[in-house]
């Protein structure tokens, strides 16, 4: 599984495309000249998801495993699937970001990129620094107690 470190910065251009980092394109390990991303809208506000393809089946997975008839399952599909964007990578690693999702995410001259494992994120550059600073504020909080002796 490929797994996505770092915090990265790229340029996006006029026509809404931005180069993939390349540690993120190594971490595919892709022997074909373009690499399948799925990117949709992400749950934490004013962000988009990147997950490479295989990585997103986890999401299917879970779909199986629910009632067809669940109101539940139904919206669960309906977010995973009629808000996502498949996009392949060009012989340059670049990506289309599809006008809805860069509007989403207020994505205009430059994107940040924050690794989050097994997908990535895309930031507005100011709104990632931001996440990643209240992120850090929390931290402390997550850290096990000590145990006394």
């Amino acid at each position: 599984m490929s797994q996505f470190f770092g915090n990265h910065e790229n340029r996006l251009d006029a026509k809404g495309r931005v180069s993939v980092p390349a540690s993120f394109r190594a971490a595919m390990k892709s022997d074909l000249s373009t690499i399948a991303l799925i990117l949709r809208p992400s749950y934490i506000s004013g962000c988009i998801e990147v997950w490479p393809q295989a990585a997103y089946q986890r999401w299917q997975t879970t779909l199986d495993a629910l009632d067809h008839f669940d109101p539940k399952r139904e919206a669960l599909a309906t977010l995973l699937y009629s808000e996502a964007w498949m996009v392949e990578t060009d012989k340059e690693g670049r990506i289309m970001i599809p006008g809805e999702l860069a509007a989403y995410a207020g994505l205009k001259d430059a994107v940040n990129f924050m690794g989050r494992g097994d997908h990535f994120h895309i930031w507005e550059p100011h709104a990632g620094a931001a996440f990643r600073k209240a992120s850090r504020a929390m931290a402390p909080g997550f850290a096990p107690q000590a145990i006394p002796a």
